[in-house]
């Protein structure tokens, strides 16, 4: 989880303009690559990861799912998942270096596939090859403040804001598809609080809503946690790429 670089810009001016005349906030911008340096300098990180999000009914109408996630993450790595979804789905995901491994407690059956050797490549690997998403691995990417200026065309910041019970700095960013809100903790520890999503060009504009909480900075992990067995019964089964689904 080591970060590749950093860039903290400590600068007077109030904004970064680029030359497409995007606006970006050096205020934002710092605030970002702080968060990002001390995540990449963690060693082993936990927490609670709780979302809701508004999807389309038969009628057109927006329902409201919602989900928790209990996270686990060591070193470049090593990651454990444990999901529950409003929908029924209950679902495990780990990784040890490997392998990858997902598995359904309804259903009692698991897929195992062979992963890069980081935790960041594999949830970029599993993703586009089999369509499985990770809410949220965003903000663990090395590139996290570059990856938002180049999706978005202004990103603005618009003061501190307490949320969820937490003193935060808050960011928005915006481009023609979509607007992001970001909370990110104003405390001695510069960690991701909340963030909300708006998707202005889809149906009923629905958005997208999580919170992190019950941080845990640099606990230590049994190795065995990022090992997956097959409880009594399970039964191993094959999931096709999303290449292979399309075609069936």
């Amino acid at each position: 989880m080591k970060r590749y670089h950093l860039v903290l810009m400590l600068i007077v001016v109030p904004w970064v303009v680029t030359a497409q005349k995007n606006a970006y906030d050096s205020a934002a911008i710092n605030v970002m690559d702080k968060m990002g340096s001390i995540i990449g300098d963690l060693k082993s990180v936990a927490f609670d990861y709780t979302s809701s999000w508004d999807y389309l009914g038969y009628d057109f109408q927006l329902f409201k799912a919602h989900g928790t996630s209990h996270v686990f993450l060591q070193g470049p790595d090593k990651l454990y998942i444990e999901s529950r979804r409003t929908d029924k789905k209950h679902r495990g995901f780990w990784y040890n270096g490997q392998k990858f491994v997902y598995y359904s407690y309804a259903e009692n059956n698991y897929a195992v596939m062979d992963a890069p050797p980081t935790t960041i490549a594999t949830i970029d690997t599993i993703h586009k090859q089999y369509g499985l998403d990770f809410p949220g691995s965003d903000f663990f990417y090395p590139t996290f403040t570059d990856d938002m200026i180049d999706r978005f065309d202004k990103i603005v910041y618009l003061g501190k804001e307490t949320t969820e019970g937490t003193e935060c700095y808050h960011i928005m960013a915006y481009n023609d598809k979509m607007t992001v809100h970001l909370w990110i903790s104003a405390e001695r520890l510069i960690l991701p609080v909340r963030f909300l999503i708006y998707y202005k060009q889809k149906p009923g504009q629905p958005h997208y809503e999580a919170v992190f909480s019950n941080w845990l900075i640099n606990p230590v992990f049994p190795l065995t946690l990022f090992d997956f067995v097959p409880p009594p019964g399970a039964k191993k089964i094959k999931i096709l790429p999303l290449e292979k689904q399309l075609k069936k």
